[in-house]
């Protein structure tokens, strides 16, 4: 690393270079000020000057080439006038023409304006002295307000879905816990009544082995809707073991068929972010519901491959397939797709979608394995 010192005496300083010009700092100052005039003073300014030399230089030879020497004083009023007169139109012409000719930025800017104000219906609108090069700014900004528009509705539309989807959880979740829980732990306050009254050995063993039966079948309930909640496996064995008995399950309680494999996945290596194992894990299980609910699919492969730079779940099924341009059109059926698209967004990753009818559907949630990948 190399240094500067501040004073050199090898390289003694002129008073003349020593001495700061006290010009420097209001001429920058004023550069500085001009620079930061609005476009329009700009232009007004820089017309004016080039009218007010021009005026000058006319003037000049005037006076010394074409009028005659012995000009009157009343002239040179009148010839003073005429300048005056002449600038202050020019003036004048120059701010009208150029009011008309920034008329279109000042409405993007209005309508910039409008939008960051929170009103997301402001379009940019012709006017009528048009410039090509910003009408075509102003499409530009109107398309992007569209999409901006768009994704805004959706993001609602998923919003008011969530909300249902919870509290259509909290109702199932009650319904269980009264339905299954709850008797289950009133038969077994029935059958401790019971067992008080017990006298003999083997009827209070009998008791005993029922009351034991009852209690691990509670248990059991209340384990199964600890697991539909939130698997424990993600969090204590790791994606794999996760989705692998989740498959395993899905293919139990269903008449499909569900091949899982894991390839770049070796023991006692290092597990992922938790943030990119859970929204894989939400991705697959999304992409394994939509298979159920609409793919008519007898087969599904998913395989999760882990590269050193990357990890890719790929879901495939031999379902019906679809239009994806159109069901993402759709508010109710492509709120699940935006949704996953929403959660990949999470840690900086990518969702293709690749189906057309007849043909199945073929899912790719790519995450790139980087510091960035990450959360902060």
């Amino acid at each position: 690393m190399s240094t500067v010192s501040v004073a050199d005496t090898r390289h003694p300083v002129s008073a003349a270079q020593a001495t700061p010009n006290p010009r420097s700092p209001t001429g920058a100052k004023l550069a500085e000020s001009l620079l930061g005039l609005p476009l329009f003073l700009k232009v007004l300014v820089a017309n004016c000057i080039v009218v007010l030399i021009g005026v000058g230089l006319g003037t000049w030879f005037t006076l010394n080439y074409v009028a005659s020497p012995s000009i009157s004083e009343i002239h040179w009023i009148a010839v003073v006038v005429m300048l005056i007169v002449g600038f202050a139109g020019s003036v004048l012409i120059n701010a009208g023409v150029l009011s008309l000719a920034l008329q279109p930025l000042h409405t993007l800017e209005r309508t910039v304006d409008r939008v960051a104000a929170g009103d997301l219906s402001a379009r940019a609108q012709r006017v009528l002295f048009r410039d090509p090069d910003i009408e075509r700014l102003g499409e530009t900004l109107n398309s992007m307000l569209d999409v901006l528009h768009e994704h805004r509705g959706l993001l609602q539309k998923m919003s008011e879905q969530v909300l249902a989807a919870q509290e259509d959880e909290r109702k199932r979740i009650a319904r269980e816990l009264h339905d299954e829980t709850a008797q289950g732990l009133a038969t077994l306050l029935v059958r401790l009544k019971i067992l008080e009254r017990a006298k003999t050995a083997p009827e209070m063993r009998l008791q005993i082995d029922e009351l034991r039966e009852l209690t691990a079948e509670t248990l059991e309930a209340v384990r199964k809707l600890a697991v539909e909640l939130r698997p424990t496996t993600l969090d204590d064995l790791g994606l794999v073991a996760a989705l692998e008995g989740y498959t395993d399950a899905y293919s139990s309680r269903l008449p499909i068929q569900v091949a899982f494999s894991a390839p770049g996945f070796e023991s006692g290596q290092e597990r992922l972010p938790p943030q990119v194992e859970l929204v894989l894990y939400r991705v697959v299980q999304e992409a394994l519901t939509n298979v159920a609910k609409h793919a008519a699919a007898s087969e599904v492969r998913v395989v999760l491959c882990r590269r050193p730079d990357e990890v890719v779940a790929t879901v495939d099924d031999d379902g019906y397939g679809f239009d994806v341009e159109d069901v993402m059109r759709l508010r109710e059926r492509g709120l699940g797709l935006f949704g996953m698209q929403e959660r990949m967004s999470l840690v900086r990753g990518q969702l293709t979608i690749d189906s057309r009818p007849d043909y199945g559907t073929h899912i790719r949630a790519r995450v790139p394995l980087r510091p960035a990948t990450a959360l902060e």
